[in-house]
């Protein structure tokens, strides 16, 4: 199968994988890629029947769980992009940003309905609502389903293939103002940064991969599409667990995690807090990190607790997903105190550091990085003078400035 959008990537491996445990829950429910696709299918045709259509947009707001995975699935068989919230967020900041992007359907959590409601209604606005029972294995979503099926049957529709260029998600983040704005990815964003990461990472249907990041962060991107792309299991991990270092460490463990990405913050609790010597984590490869700067002391104290696995460091804001990765040194000098470079560019991106007046400098001087290429965001939802500030002006290429300062080495590492 020629994959030209996310959506695919489950079909296949449902295909080649089809009883494989695709998710599992971190109390130990799980739902086969088999069952995952199928009801991806059913919301599908119920979206559908709501009359969403190509280009639409469907609100997410559950806690992370396999009935999420599926909505996110589901939302994009319809043609439609998804829009996932906070579920922990006040309604007011969550009602505003499904306003925002028009939302055309919501599927929310019953806990979350009326808070919603309240603000909707104060906002003049009314989505269609698909409300679930609680999550967990696919259940809610499918007894939701099934109790709109009882008063009207959704008929079977087709799985829309769109254009790569298409939005596949809107990412919401707070900003320099704190009004949430909307960061546009299409689905040949994606793929290019889950591609690359197939070529580097080089996973299998045996792979592990945690899920640490909430499906409104950017980092879920890797966690859900390149673990699904090649049949592995996505293993998430619960919020309040995600946070607890004294329980994370075991349960880790006990999982036989292969793949983990997460910010550094949680990996340097685990390294002083997690009593790491304590348990067994030789199923463990590869250790990616993104999101900030990984403190080189807690970095070094994580490597002697965990010296096994292959560490990289990945960078890049929402806007171009990672554009940036640096494979850490089996032994970090005791004498470095600096933390990692953020490394060499991704292939499927271009770098180029200005300096304030926009104008190129030499490797070795100082400058602001600016990003093209594949994963770079399609603009800001509804946004246009934001979206033309966030580039380069007066360039043919379009150049995403990020805002950080770098500096370029003679070997092209940042």
């Amino acid at each position: 199968m020629y994959i030209r959008v996310l959506h695919q990537l489950l079909d296949q491996s449902a295909e080649r994988f089809p009883s494989r445990p695709a998710v599992e829950e971190s109390q130990g429910g799980s739902i086969s890629y088999c069952d995952l696709a199928r009801l991806s299918d059913r919301l599908r045709d119920r979206l559908c029947q709501m009359e969403v259509h190509p280009g639409d947009r469907v609100g997410l707001c559950m806690r992370k769980s396999a009935d999420g995975i599926a909505s996110l699935f589901g939302i994009m068989k319809a043609g439609a992009a998804y829009v996932p919230v906070d579920s922990t967020a006040p309604p007011s900041r969550n009602a505003f940003i499904f306003h925002n992007c028009a939302v055309k359907v919501l599927i929310v959590e019953a806990r979350l309905e009326n808070g919603l409601r309240e603000q909707f209604s104060q906002l003049g606005y009314t989505p269609q609502l698909i409300v679930i029972d609680g999550v967990g294995g696919g259940i809610p979503l499918t007894q939701a389903l099934e109790q709109l099926d009882a008063i009207e049957l959704a008929p079977a529709a087709i799985t829309v293939i769109p254009e790569p260029s298409q939005l596949a998600y809107i990412l919401y983040t707070s900003g320099s103002t704190g009004q949430p704005k909307g960061v546009m990815l299409s689905h040949s964003n994606a793929l290019a940064f889950v591609d690359w990461c197939s070529d580097v990472f080089q996973p299998n249907e045996h792979d592990r991969f945690s899920s640490h990041a909430p499906f409104h962060f950017d980092l879920s991107i890797l966690d859900i599409y390149v673990s699904l792309k090649h049949g592995a299991t996505l293993v998430l991990v619960e919020e309040q667990l995600g946070k607890d270092p004294a329980r994370l460490a075991p349960w880790l463990a006990e999982k036989k995690l292969t793949i983990w990405y997460s910010a550094p913050s949680i990996l340097s609790l685990l390294a002083q807090f997690g009593k790491l010597d304590r348990h067994d984590y030789s199923s463990l490869r590869l250790v990616l990190f993104a999101g900030e700067v990984f403190p080189i002391k807690y970095l070094k104290l994580l490597k002697s607790l965990w010296p096994h696995p292959k560490y990289f460091n990945l960078y890049g804001p929402t806007e171009t997903n990672v554009c940036t990765f640096y494979e850490a040194p089996s032994v970090i000098p005791e004498s470095q105190t600096e933390p990692l470079p953020i490394g060499k560019v991704c292939p499927y991106c271009q770098p180029l550091v200005v300096n304030e007046l926009g104008n190129e400098v030499a490797r070795g001087v100082e400058g602001e990085l600016c990003i093209a290429g594949a994963s770079v965001l399609q603009g800001y939802w509804n946004l246009p003078e934001r979206t033309a500030k966030a580039f380069l002006p007066g360039r043919e290429t379009r150049w995403y400035r990020t805002g950080d300062i770098v500096i370029e080495l003679p070997d092209a590492t940042v």
